[in-house]
């Protein structure tokens, strides 16, 4: 290491983890391989009533991947998968896996001109689509503007539905489907994933030599935060390590996780061509454990906890918004005691606040720890402990087993800053700067770098004296004195108001603890005089709607917070804007307040 390179969080660390792993290094497809033997007639996926074991799932697998290969599928091409939550998601990505090509996922949310985007910049020749996706989308489009594509490989939500389930919810319109699927468009060749899996047998999965820490396994598309989206290049090697260490640090900390390998669940609202999801998804299929898959929030969302109780899922990855709705709705308290089999969540995304997290644990008995990544990092960077008397309510935690953060200056990142001395960092006093800055981090799980964007890469993947590849999140933090990492904000959004530097995330924080907000977004507004004014768009919880005024919370925002960062302007708003995991999307307020 280097002097400077200081493991600030050593004394708080919980000492059940081990700061190194021995990782498996073999081709992340043969995780599913290795379950499958292991777990053969534990169900690995629920959906909407349909089961399916680990030996079921294997056999589609190879009959899927052999079938891919068949119409010219092969090692290192990019296989676009355009699915929500369905078990032909899961069937198709590890089929891809399989056979060394890359697994594509596009948000089911975008529309023509993104997935043109997405599949032209991969060169991507294969789509594998739900049918009502493609007619709502695609359908009468020119697919030439897509000349990498050679096959549509079309599927329908009723496919894995329970026969009775599917035929009344096609003859209700309840499951939207497509009735004439195409043959041909063009030079696309059309094909059914039934056809797929039906030529692949005999099972003849073709050999792919699979360099794990070279070869890219998985094509994730960054949000577009920054401009136009692009595909962040994970390997084979990157999702073994995260995956690694995530269990480990649950499972060291949580003793009861080991019991539950090969028959606990995990629930998966959040989707699964979401960083965050995929990971979820590897997890649950390296533990034994049943994928239980929800395409969408449920509209009654206690439902949430019914199917936990139900299918007595075990772990659920979500987002502060569902953990906010989830305690919101009345019918949720009658899941009191009943949810014996949930033992964690894990929060991302964006900040959970200290009531939600305490109002959702006192529902479930289960524990939610807040987490920090982002898809550049397969995705997970830094957690906060299972343990209790470890866990630091506003802060990310600490870095994963082989993981290395530090601070450094955000104008250049060459300046190593110091650890701030204080443990609260919300109030770091008035040389707060010298502390804050820029959010870096090493180790295996960091991205291989930005398809096809060789400038972006060099600016995101930086190599110090050690030879160690650091990557620049663009977000601002600082590490407390225990060791903690703190999230300020993105580098982008942070607002200059009077020469201060001012963090919507922290402002949005201390919002929160109102007791009628619900939802909190803050932006700078661009003022000729002062630089940037600070707003703030808010949704009330609705027992205070129509109660609390623009006047109150202002008065209120004037008494508890710092004068210059206290928001000038407030806007109480019915909702927020989102985006599909439930992140609220600050560009979005800028735009309406244009």
């Amino acid at each position: 290491m280097q002097k400077k390179d200081i493991r600030y969080w050593d004394k708080n660390w919980p000492e059940v983890v081990p700061k190194h792993i021995d990782y498996d290094e073999i081709p992340l497809g043969e995780l599913l391989k290795r379950s499958a033997n292991k777990y053969s007639d534990s169900q690995v996926i629920f959906f909407e009533g349909f089961r399916m074991t680990y030996k079921e799932l294997d056999t589609l697998v190879d009959q899927f991947a052999t079938g891919l290969s068949l119409i010219g599928v092969q090692k290192g091409d990019v296989v676009a998968i355009d699915l929500p939550n369905v078990p032909q998601y899961v069937i198709a990505h590890w089929a891809i896996l399989r056979i060394g090509a890359v697994s594509n996922p596009i948000l089911p949310v975008n529309r023509y001109v993104e997935i043109v985007h997405q599949v032209n910049d991969s060169k991507a020749n294969t789509l594998i689509i739900l049918d009502f996706l493609f007619k709502e989308y695609l359908l009468g489009q020119d697919l030439t503007k897509m000349p990498t594509l050679k096959n549509v490989i079309l599927t329908s939500t009723a496919e894995y539905l329970p026969k009775l389930k599917a035929k009344l919810g096609v003859a209700l319109g309840i499951v939207p489907r497509m009735k004439n699927w195409p043959k041909k468009i063009g030079d696309v060749e059309f094909h059914e994933f039934q056809g797929i899996l039906n030529i692949g047998i005999p099972i003849n999965v073709p050999e792919a030599k699979i360099n794990i820490k070279e070869d890219p396994a998985i094509l994730i598309y960054t949000g577009g935060t920054t401009g136009v989206p692009k595909g962040v290049m994970t390997s084979h090697y990157n999702m073994i390590t995260n995956t690694q260490q995530i269990i480990t640090w649950a499972s060291t900390q949580l003793p009861e996780m080991e019991e539950v390998k090969g028959k606990g669940g995990m629930l998966l609202v959040v989707p699964l061509a979401h960083a965050f999801g995929n990971i979820g998804m590897t997890v649950s299929i390296v533990e034994g454990w049943k994928l239980i898959l929800l395409p969408r929030p449920p509209e009654k969302i206690s439902k949430v906890l019914d199917i936990i109780m139900k299918e007595k899922a075990t772990y659920m990855p979500a987002v502060p918004t569902l953990f906010i709705k989830i305690n919101q709705d009345p019918n949720s308290a009658k899941y009191k005691d009943k949810l014996t089999s949930l033992i964690a969540c894990v929060s991302g995304a964006s900040a959970l606040p200290l009531e939600v997290k305490n109002e959702f644990e006192e529902i479930t008995s289960a524990v939610i720890v807040e987490g920090y990544g982002m898809s550049e990092c397969s995705p997970i960077l830094t957690i906060n402990p299972f343990i209790s008397s470890l866990q630091k309510i506003g802060t990310v935690g600490f870095p994963l087993s082989d993981t290395l953060i530090k601070i450094v200056d955000a104008e250049e990142g060459k300046v190593l800053k110091p650890q701030c001395p204080n443990d609260d960092c919300k109030n770091c006093g008035e040389d707060e700067q010298q502390y804050i800055g820029e959010i870096c981090g090493t180790g295996p799980q960091v991205m291989l770098g930005y398809l096809g964007r060789k400038e972006d890469t060099q600016y995101a993947l930086r190599k110090d004296s050690q030879e160690r590849i650091w990557y620049y999140t663009a977000d601002i933090g600082c590490i407390d004195n225990q060791g903690y990492l703190h999230i300020k904000d993105r580098k982008r959004d942070m607002i200059k108001r009077k020469g201060h530097a001012v963090f919507p995330a922290e402002v949005e924080d201390l919002i929160y603890m109102h007791e009628a907000v619900n939802e909190v977004g803050v932006i700078g507004i661009p003022d000729p005089e002062i630089g940037e004014e600070i707003k703030a768009f808010i949704s009330l919880k609705p027992e205070f709607q129509g109660r609390v005024t623009q006047e109150q919370l202002m008065k209120w925002c004037q008494t508890n917070i710092s004068p210059y960062k206290y928001p000038r302007m407030i806007e109480i708003v019915p909702e927020l804007p989102k985006n599909v995991i439930g992140k609220i999307l600050r560009r979005e307020l800028r735009k309406s307040d244009e």
